[in-house]
Parts: C-alpha cells; structure tokens; sequence
C-alpha cells in the first residue's frame, strides 16, 4: 500500500485508480498467484484502513534512513530549516471544514489550503517531519512543538516570519537553538547602522511582546539573552541582522552563522520540487485522509530520491564553492522510481538498469554560479535517459535577455549607466 503511494507521487498524482492498479500490475507488484489486479473497490478499502499516522512514520523513517554517522555537524548541532507553506486541495465538505477557504482562517477562494510546516535537514536534503494535521496553525507553534519533542541538540533556521522575542525565549526553554532574521524594528535598524558584527543583548519580555501568547502572561518582566549578527552588506544589498540564541562568539563565528543562514533558501527549492516536479497540488482524490496519505507519499518520494542523489552528491553544510558541479535534483526525480521499485519487487536485470540510471544522473549536472549572469543549464551528454531541453534552454535565455534589459533601463533611470550597449 505504501508503494502505490509512492508510485503514484512519482505518477505526478494524475493516475486514477483503474490506471494506478494497471500500472503496479504491469510493475510486477502484486503475487504471481493472482489472475489480475485487484478491483477497485478492494483498493478503495484497503487505502481506507490504511492510518494517516503509518503513512506520517514512513515519511519520517526515510528521514532517518538518509542519516549517518558520518553526518556533518555544526558544533554538534544538527542543522534543520524551517518554513511553512500552502498546497491547495480539492474542494469538499471535509476539506472545508478542516481548513477552511482562502488564506488562513478567512477569505472567500474556492479551493481550500492546506497549510504546511515543514523540516529540512540541511546535511541530507530530506524532510524530517512535516506537520499539516492541525488545520491552519500558526508556523510558530509547529515549530515550538517540534522543538519540544525533539531530543536531538538541533539548531532550527527560520526566515523572518517567525520573529517575536517572546517566541525566542519559549524555543530557548525547550533547549534548541535558533537563527533567523530580524527584518523589521529598531533594534534591528539600529544594530544595523552600527560597526559591530556580532552583539549580546539582554531583553526584558513586556505585555507587548506576550500579547499573541495570552497563555504566558506570567512571563512578563522576564529577561533573556540574544546575539544580533550583521552580515555583509554590497554597494546594493544593505546587509541583514540576524538574531540567534546561540551566545558564545568564539565558538560560533559570526560568518559562519552567516553562510548557513544564506543556505535557508534550500526548502524554498525543495517545495518547489513538489508543487511543480511532483505536481502535489494536482491530487485527484476528494477523501481527507486519502489527499493526507498522498501528500505525505510526496515527502516520502522526495526522501528517497534525495537518497539516490546523495551517494553522488551529498548536500554542504556551508554554500557551495562556485563553479562545483551539482547534480540536477529534478533529473534524480524523473529516474529514482526504479531504486525504489527495485527495494520492493526484486527481479533479474533490474542491477543493470539502475547502474545505466546512475550512470545518467551523474552526467546530468550544471556548474554552480551562485551570482550568475547566464541561463542554469545541465551540462550532461545526449542519452537514451535524457530529454531534449532546447525550449527550456530557449526559454532560460529569453526570460535572462528580457531581465538583462529591464536592468539596463533602470541603470539609465537613475544615473548609474550612460546609454544601452
């Protein structure tokens, strides 16, 4: 059951039943014994007996299945990065009344959002946890509840939508530490206009500070520490403040909690992969629990692809050096299928096909730029595994030329260039 999941996340969840049962009969899933594949009202049922939490295990297991001993650490802290996003979800009476319509707990759209909190270990590429089973939550109380349950030291990095100091010092009593972004205040301005890189502050909790937290007010009046950052700044990027908990600034180097932060843009990509590699907001199903199962069948496909992607690339701590080869994790996705079908339904020749697959995705790379000024193309040879990309190539090239002379214009606007080349 969990495989037909799977298949059907990298099916793109366009497969129906009737189509879906086909497919995993053709594959060879099923007994030899049986005379066909099983109906569909069997599937149905079976899908339906199937728990939310088993499928929610699954997709953390292929988490820990990606982990090491050899994992690299930040002065042994583990690195995950949090961020929360949306997946719209066909239209039902269940799904109404589980989310709601529109942003948040209002609006009038017509299709409902499942709002999603999502952890990604930096070291492995792959989700930790995701956690959609509370309707629409605030991404700051997805985090405290993680932070809580965790038992591993962890330093969680999150954007700037999760500031409050009162949110700080109720992460700081769970014992995980926390980097993110102070984007907005005059703590932040002020730290900014300054000289210093790194600073301690200590900050007394007010009323205000607890007002979306009516549950502790009995904080207010406690002080707590915090460490603002200033990072590096260009002649037309004003640097950015950073606010962490962790306090020592010899251990912690200022610059190096710099670079991990500029890796924060990691799960932006990662849930690009699923909305748009994977497709999981084209689900087909109406029943709640089964939209659940199968989105979480997308965590679980993108783990154990990442794994496939990692025995020739393993995900840096730190950015990437430019001009090291990466390989083309959307490529690793069309082609992970048979690593997984071969795990569940050994058969002879299958070795030989996954070494040619292997083969394909190592050659199936671009060269890391991280201020680029030209398309981000694969750089791999023809293969019977790859497809012509020349209308992306085309594409990348023109939406590249269309910006390169947006840019110009406004270089001419406001004086810093003469005249288009």
């Amino acid at each position: 059951m969990l495989f037909s999941l799977v298949a059907d996340a990298h099916g793109r969840f366009v497969h129906g039943t009737g189509r879906l049962l086909q497919h995993l009969w053709l594959m060879g899933c099923f007994p030899a014994r049986a005379d066909g594949p099983p109906t569909e009202q069997a599937y149905r049922k079976a899908c339906a007996k199937l728990p939310v939490s088993l499928v929610a295990e699954a997709a953390r297991h292929s988490h820990f299945q990606a982990r090491g001993e050899g994992d690299r650490l930040y002065e042994g802290l583990r690195v995950v990065l949090v961020d929360g996003t949306k997946f719209i979800v066909p239209r039902n009476e269940q799904t109404i009344k589980a989310y709601g319509l529109g942003s948040g707990s209002v609006g009038d759209a017509y299709y409902p959002q499942i709002h999603v909190g999502a952890f990604l270990d930096l070291v492995t590429g792959t989700f930790a946890d995701a956690n959609f089973e509370h309707g629409c939550p605030a991404e700051r109380q997805i985090l405290l509840q993680h932070a809580a349950d965790n038992t591993e030291p962890t330093l969680y990095v999150a954007d700037a939508g999760y500031n409050g100091m009162a949110h700080v010092h109720l992460l700081q009593q769970t014992g995980q530490h926390l980097l993110m972004e102070l984007k907005m205040g005059k703590l932040a301005e002020n730290f900014r206009r300054g000289r210093k890189r790194s600073a301690v502050l200590s900050i007394r909790l007010t009323k205000t500070h607890l007002k979306n937290y009516p549950q502790h007010k009995h904080m207010a009046g406690a002080i707590m520490q915090i460490r603002l950052i200033r990072t590096k700044g260009t002649s037309k990027l004003r640097s950015k403040v950073l606010l962490t908990t962790l306090l020592d600034e010899r251990r912690f180097k200022w610059f190096d909690l710099a670079k991990i932060y500029l890796q924060r843009w990691t799960i932006e990509l990662a849930f690009g992969h699923l909305k748009s590699s994977l497709r999981a907001e084209h689900i087909r199903k109406q029943a709640l629990h089964r939209i659940q199962q199968l989105l979480l069948a997308a965590f679980i496909f993108f783990n154990l692809s990442a794994i496939v992607r990692n025995r020739i690339k393993q995900p840096d701590l730190f950015p990437r050096k430019r001009g090291v080869r990466v390989p083309c994790f959307e490529f690793v996705l069309e082609l992970a299928d048979l690593f997984i079908l071969a795990a569940v339904r050994p058969r002879r020749g299958q070795k030989t096909e996954m070494r040619r697959r292997l083969k394909a995705i190592r050659s199936c790379c671009f060269v890391y730029d991280p201020w680029r000024t030209r398309p981000k193309i694969c750089q791999f040879p023809a293969s019977v595994f790859t497809r012509c990309k020349s209308t992306e190539k085309e594409a990348e090239f023109a939406k590249c030329e269309a910006i390169r002379r947006d840019m110009r214009l406004l270089g001419m606007k406001y004086g810093q260039i003469d005249k288009m080349p």
